[in-house]
């Protein structure tokens, strides 16, 4: 038998066939260049915050966020989480304000849920 006959022969068993589809991103709402990805979300997920100018702030916390650069020097006045330092997140691509990064122990990221497409 030569090869061509021996491929010919294999088969696929479409019962063990698994559909795999690709993970969905979180997106910039102004530009949608890719921020991060829902598998990276922190637990506790989401946060509601009042900053110090009475600006509320819907956040959802993420692991970290590939296409979001840190902005500033990072500082702990008005945190949200205590013993963290906070800096801005911008979108590496058209560099808008999609929420904050925090670093104390380790370093997350925040993203304001209405700056983002999920």
């Amino acid at each position: 038998m030569d090869e061509t006959s021996k491929i010919a022969e294999l088969s696929v068993d479409d019962s063990e066939v698994v559909n795999i589809e690709p993970e969905k991103t979180i997106l910039c709402k102004t530009c949608e260049h890719e921020i991060t990805k829902p598998s990276l979300a922190i637990q506790p997920h989401e946060h509601t915050f009042t900053n110090p100018m009475n600006m509320v702030f819907h956040i959802a916390c993420y692991r970290d966020a590939p296409g979001a650069a840190s902005f500033g020097v990072p500082t702990k006045v008005a945190t949200w989480f205590p013993g963290y330092a906070w800096s801005l997140a911008i979108c590496l691509d058209c560099k808008s304000h999609i929420g904050w990064w925090f670093e104390g122990d380790d370093k997350f990221v925040g993203l304001i849920v209405d700056r983002v497409l999920r």
